[in-house]
């Protein structure tokens, strides 16, 4: 976490490492090219159709949403929605 203080009486948190180290560390790697409108899918609302996660899948989605969630409080505001319902689904 970087804490900015150039502009005087103003506070930028950056947390670009801490990012960058969450996607190194998914083990599932995106086309850098790719981009996403929004960080949610479409069907983000709706109640889940698909099966359980087994046990390695459980503790990846479990980490990485709660890591999701430390820079959504943060730094990342915009994303905080789109974390909630995911975690609520832990």
């Amino acid at each position: 976490m970087t804490l900015d203080f150039l502009v005087k009486g103003k506070l930028k948190i950056r947390m670009d490492d801490y990012v960058k180290n969450m996607l190194e560390d998914f083990p599932i790697k995106f086309n850098k090219d790719s981009k996403q409108e929004t960080p949610a899918g479409n069907d983000l609302l709706e109640a889940g159709k698909g099966k359980l996660l087994n046990a390695e899948y459980r503790q990846i989605f479990h980490t990485t949403v709660a890591r999701g969630l430390y820079v959504s409080k943060r730094a990342r505001l915009d994303i905080h929605p789109t974390v909630t319902i995911l975690a609520l689904r832990v």
